[in-house]
């Protein structure tokens, strides 16, 4: 087999697993509740002890992979993750899964950027670039479902601890996997002072951000939000001034980033990772609330969805030859969008097929726009900063998971029901403000006389 067809593989199957983490206890949080006595007011946490990690360590994580090499940082965060689900497995009560879903979690956030990095340090151009980014958003675009109706087996066939016990075949797989790739090329940062200060404000800034919507229900060591919130910004404006001003070797180099329009993209993806978590834990609910279907055929109604998203996010470069990388990502969101809206004005009388039906236009828009935003992002970034694109990328997906996650949760209270229609809409909305700041990148472009002073800094 070919290096490069080995390291997509790798890439793929590690991402895979980091968004499967995400869902696959979904299903099975009362079987877990129950087992380990865990009062409804904690049980968030363990979810939230899984996202916060990532969100708050991608930057980080992204700079590691430029400084030490991302092959060295995936064959890391994957023992890590390795070692949360087994511990995970066989926790005896609710601290130590939380402290293993910990884990998961910074493992996870070792894993993402750095499969990134890699694709884009070896595909950086033309159409296998576009299909080997199709492939990687196929993984990630229908991890979230494929977790929910493994989760729905697992749970039903044998215990919720396998739910994270699958995870050890799957990591070690990985691991030798890893073990097979050639040495990597990713060696344009190494030698680069690591930005301590700048990656500890990040991360700081990041975490705080997460749990200002984490503790509005749950507060976290009788931590409330008001408190989180100003460690938050106190924390943001430590990071601005030392990535523009103090730092001579920054996380992100703001100084450059003038006329380049960067982020405009991860703020779409923001929005899109909201409508995203918003969908699949609004639908999780609807199917076994209003449906009243089964864990089992709650998973089993999120396979077309997953099936969609796979065969969209595998045939993009298609898409990307024909209307180019970008209208494909633009195109994308809207069809989310519009998918959204349906499910907004049918839920309160469509069938289980109908909704399904819906599922399967939104996951095909998924497909296409995880692929083609991440394919974008990292190459408007200078190879040598493949692993801080990368970072900010999945940063802005992972804040906006949980952000527009409880944004979306608090807009459900308001007009509580088994439909969920309100939220639908809130993820609907998300989904339009992506598509207009997509339209932006779109029309705007890149400037030539600033990528030239992204090419003066990392030479």
């Amino acid at each position: 087999m070919k290096p490069s067809t080995l390291l997509l593989a790798a890439c793929c199957l590690a991402q895979l697993i980091v968004v499967l983490d995400s869902s696959i206890l979904t299903v099975a949080l009362p079987e877990i509740a129950a087992e380990l006595d865990i009062a409804a007011a904690y049980l968030p946490w363990v979810v939230n002890a899984f996202a916060i990690p990532i969100a708050g360590l991608l930057l980080l994580s992204g700079k590691l992979s430029d400084r030490y090499g991302a092959r060295r940082v995936l064959l890391v965060g994957t023992i890590v993750l390795a070692a949360g689900s087994a511990l995970g497995g066989m926790a005896p009560d609710a601290t130590t899964l939380t402290c293993a879903r910990v884990s998961q979690g910074v493992g996870a956030a070792l894993m993402s950027p750095a499969t990134l990095s890699m694709l884009s340090a070896h595909f950086p151009s033309g159409p296998a670039r576009a299909r080997a980014f199709g492939l990687w958003g196929a993984a990630s675009g229908s991890g979230g479902a494929i977790g929910v109706l493994a989760g729905g087996l697992l749970v039903e066939g044998a215990t919720w601890r396998w739910a994270l016990l699958v995870n050890v075949p799957l990591t070690v797989g990985l691991i030798a996997l890893i073990a097979t790739l050639p040495p990597t090329r990713e060696t344009a940062g190494r030698g680069r002072r690591l930005d301590t200060a700048g990656a500890l404000a990040g991360t700081v800034a990041v975490t705080s951000l997460t749990l200002v919507f984490a503790t509005i229900e749950s507060p976290l060591l009788s931590v409330g939000p008001g408190a989180w919130a100003a460690i938050a910004v106190v924390a943001m404006v430590l990071f601005v001034l030392i990535e523009s001003k103090w730092s001579p070797e920054p996380l992100i180099p703001l100084r450059h980033l003038e006329g380049q329009n960067l982020w405009v993209l991860p703020a779409a993806m923001f929005f899109i990772g909201g409508a995203m978590t918003g969908a699949f834990y609004f639908l999780t609910l609807y199917f076994q609330l209003h449906q009243q279907l089964t864990p089992l055929g709650t998973g089993l109604a999120f396979l077309p969805m997953s099936v969609a998203a796979f065969i969209a996010s595998a045939n993009t470069h298609h898409l990307s030859q024909k209307i180019s990388t970008k209208g494909a990502a633009m195109c994308a969101v809207a069809v989310m969008t519009v998918a959204l809206g349906a499910l907004a004005g049918t839920t309160a009388f469509g069938s289980t097929s109908l909704i399904m039906s819906i599922s399967v236009l939104f996951g095909a828009g998924m497909g296409v726009a995880i692929s083609t935003v991440a394919d974008l992002v990292t190459e408007a970034f200078p190879a040598a900063l493949s692993g801080v694109a990368s970072g900010v990328l999945t940063t802005a997906q992972q804040t906006g998971n949980t952000i527009g996650l409880a944004a979306l949760v608090a807009l459900d209270v308001s007009g509580p029901s088994t439909t969920h229609g309100v939220a639908f809409t809130g993820a609907a909305l998300m989904c339009l403000i992506a598509t207009l700041l997509t339209w932006r990148h779109v029309r705007a472009g890149s400037s030539p006389r600033s990528a030239q002073r992204w090419a003066d800094h990392t030479s």
